[in-house]
């Protein structure tokens, strides 16, 4: 039986979710994933380190702490999304929320890269698990023999756990290869949680290095369903209109649940800074900071008044910046009003 097979198998029989056995997932921050994409090559934790190319480091440090340091030094892509990790991770998390009080436990805006799962498996050097190879880890294999013997149903199941611990484990199971990984071997697609969180990374893209722009903005998309877990704070809607900027919230059902399950004491405020820069062409005309605080639990949106509009400005770029994290970085066009 080929990986093909396999896979073709687990898409039909054994996947809550048609599509996932399709691919292998790559799960980071938004910030890390710029870096990704120009180097174009995929670090293994203890590289990107080393390298100082990690600008978030959005790992548990009690989860590494826990992991061998074989597996640290590798690159490490997961069969599926909306893994336990993701759950805790994904999305800024109020600092009280977070994974045993970890500070790092924190993926303010996740991208996930996805890569064709059958080209991956064929290649020389990747290995993969049945379960996590966090904590002792687990056996590593190589060969579509070892591959089909595999508990599909539970690394694809989605469901409510009933025995925690263990499906834990199944639904974290891993590849792992030695990096620097190549990422135009088998890269898929990279995929966004919204609107605004697209053009977030197109924005930064195209400000950092125009080239890296131009090549992968057509494999940058939004996938709404079955990725995310949307149980933390972002941006879902920021414009500006006739002197005022109005800028909403996540307040999902998850995000709610979440906060019941996990607050303890109250939630204090969070601190944010927004920038509007006005600009014509490349220019900058004049921009306006203002700092704010949100209430992680209450708060659904924010409108700012009397903001002054250069005469020459032809475009407004607004970033908002949560506690150090970048959440939003979003263009838009004032004589069409379009959103870039």
């Amino acid at each position: 039986m080929t990986y093909k097979d396999i896979i073709r198998q687990n898409r039909f029989h054994h996947s809550s979710v048609n599509w996932w056995p399709l691919y292998a997932y790559h799960f980071t921050d938004i910030q890390n994933a710029v870096s990704i994409l120009k180097e174009e090559y995929l670090y293994s934790r203890y590289d990107a380190k080393r390298f100082n190319i990690m600008r978030n480091d959005n790992a548990s440090r009690q989860v590494i702490d826990m992991t061998h340091s074989g597996a640290t030094a590798d690159v490490r892509f997961y069969f599926r999304p909306l893994t336990p990790t993701q759950y805790y991770n994904e999305g800024f998390k109020h600092p009280d929320l977070r994974y045993c009080g970890d500070i790092n436990a924190n993926v303010p805006v996740p991208v996930f890269f996805a890569f064709d799962l059958e080209s991956l498996l064929s290649m020389d050097n990747v290995y993969f698990s049945e379960k996590s190879q966090a904590g002792e880890g687990c056996r590593l294999c190589n060969t579509p023999e070892e591959f089909s013997q595999f508990n599909f149903d539970q690394i694809y199941n989605n469901s409510w756990m009933r025995n925690i611990d263990e499906e834990k484990k199944y639904r974290q199971a891993e590849l792992v290869t030695k990096g620097p990984f190549p990422i135009n071997s088998c890269l898929y697609a990279i995929l966004c949680r919204n609107e605004v969180e697209k053009i977030t990374l197109l924005n930064l893209l195209r400000d950092e290095s125009p080239k890296t722009y131009t090549k992968y903005k057509d494999k940058i998309k939004v996938c709404k369903e079955n990725m995310f877990e949307c149980n933390g704070l972002y941006i879902t809607d920021c414009r500006y209109f006739d002197g005022k900027a109005s800028i909403l919230f996540s307040n999902t059902y998850e995000k709610r649940h979440y906060i019941r399950r996990h607050k303890t004491t109250k939630l204090r405020p969070l601190e944010a800074t927004i920038d509007f820069d006005w600009v014509s062409a490349k220019t900058l005309l004049n921009r306006q900071s203002t700092k704010f605080q949100i209430d992680y639990e209450e708060q659904s949106g924010i409108q700012f008044s009397g903001l002054s509009k250069p005469q020459n400005a032809k475009t407004l770029y607004t970033k908002i910046v949560i506690e150090g994290h970048l959440m939003c970085f979003m263009g838009q066009q004032l004589v069409e009003a379009a959103l870039l």
